[in-house]
């Protein structure tokens, strides 16, 4: 790579955000009717991303995509995967009411974030997708506004952090499980005293007996990068999880972070520089919701999109 290219890959992406997500479901009908009937969301059509198969396009009140992909689903209940909306007082309590009408029940884990301590709310989608509802003032209408923050999770945080922030341009936001301060909260949860949400503590094996303890709690290590508007949330990832094949470079789940095109062709040199495969730019239709993408999974294998935003039609 010449210097000129070398210095554009070295330039700043420019996420604005999340343009969407891309969610694995056993049964595309079902999840949309749940969405839709729950969340309030919007359906926008079937099959109009290129690539995924079988799937649902819908839209939050703001625009944002959330495709439902027929697949399978990793059973998110006990981990620290999620994803999060943003509605008013209003939408949130109406939510509420109708989780509870469909018999889904509401949990109120608390996360290590700062800006999340008043948002204890949880539940989890037909297919164990983690949900959690963020509750921000000035919002109307009775479901979702806007995806407030995603959270994945990664083998090595190291690593993690190499990409995200160095690769991909993004800021920490903040950090959790480096202070002893931070591990000193595990205990209490491992007491029972502390109702944390999945994936944040762990109880760690010693090589050997301490004190009479074969396992110690500890507080799972939490990066929290800014993507524009949005939070992009990375977790140590507390069990094994299969990856996809090294050959598949788009797939479900999936985050779209939204950008421009010159963003995109950036985010193609930088991705090219330190030699992690891509799929594009692809350029879709003008009937598409998208004008441009870029596949390529994180170092832990999530399947990652960077998008130029198009208009989606409403069904």
């Amino acid at each position: 790579m010449d210097a000129s290219s070398q210095s554009a890959a070295q330039s700043g992406i420019d996420v604005t955000g999340f343009a969407g997500l891309v969610t694995a479901v056993a049964d595309v009908n079902a999840a949309r009717d749940f969405y839709v009937r729950i969340l309030g969301c919007t359906a926008l059509g079937s099959d109009m991303l290129p690539g995924l198969g079988r799937h649902h396009l819908l839209a939050t009140a703001s625009g944002g995509l959330i495709a439902l992909a027929e697949g399978m689903a990793a059973d998110g209940a006990d981990s620290g995967v999620h994803h999060a909306y943003r509605a008013g007082t209003a939408g949130r309590e109406a939510i509420r009411a109708r989780l509870a009408a469909a018999g889904v029940a509401v949990h109120g884990y608390r996360e290590d974030r700062e800006a999340e301590q008043d948002d204890r709310f949880y539940f989890l989608d037909p297919d164990n997708n983690r949900i959690q509802i963020v509750t921000r003032s000035g919002i109307p209408g009775d479901g979702v506004a806007a995806i407030d923050h995603v959270a994945v999770q990664l083998p090595d945080m190291m690593w993690g952090e190499e990409f995200y922030r160095r690769t991909l341009g993004l800021a920490v936001e903040s950090r959790f499980g480096l202070r002893t301060a931070d591990h000193a909260r595990a205990r209490l949860w491992a007491k029972g005293e502390d109702d944390m949400a999945p994936g944040t503590r762990r109880n760690d094996k010693l090589y050997m007996m301490m004190g009479g303890q074969s396992e110690v709690p500890r507080t799972n290590m939490q990066i929290y990068f800014r993507a524009g508007d949005s939070v992009l949330g990375v977790y140590l990832a507390t069990r094994h999880v299969q990856e996809p094949p090294e050959e598949n470079l788009s797939g479900a789940p999936r985050l779209m972070l939204a950008a421009s095109r010159a963003g995109l062709d950036r985010a193609a040199e930088r991705l090219a520089l330190v030699g992690r495969a891509f799929e594009g730019p692809v350029d879709h239709p003008p009937s598409a919701p998208l004008a441009a993408s870029l596949y390529f999974k994180d170092t832990g294998g999530n399947f990652i999109e960077i998008c130029v935003p198009g208009n989606p039609r409403r069904a």
